[in-house]
């Protein structure tokens, strides 16, 4: 599946096209969901238009099992804030 193209920036030069099956293979639930030691959000708020994420970033903000973390970052942090995600992702739980 050729990625799709967004205008205006068009899109991320290194995106490749995707197998098929990766968008319509079934995964298998086990349960181990539990087992995570630590769930991290990284809410990117630096979007030209507001970024579709803002009531799952209030969802899991109200949940303590989440670690809710603010960038001001468009959707690709980890090309805008390289740093900054490992340093979010490096430090140990509170």
């Amino acid at each position: 599946m050729r990625p799709p193209f967004r205008a205006p920036h068009g899109g991320e030069p290194r995106r490749r096209p995707h197998p098929l099956a990766s968008l319509v293979q079934r995964i298998r639930l086990t349960g181990a969901v539990d087992r995570v030691p630590r769930r991290d959000f990284i809410h990117c708020s630096g979007w030209e238009d507001a970024t579709p994420f803002t009531r799952l970033r209030a969802r899991l903000g109200a949940d303590p099992a989440w670690r809710v973390h603010d960038l001001p970052t468009g959707h690709n942090a980890m090309r805008e804030a390289p740093d900054a995600v490992a340093g979010l992702l490096d430090d140990q739980p509170a």
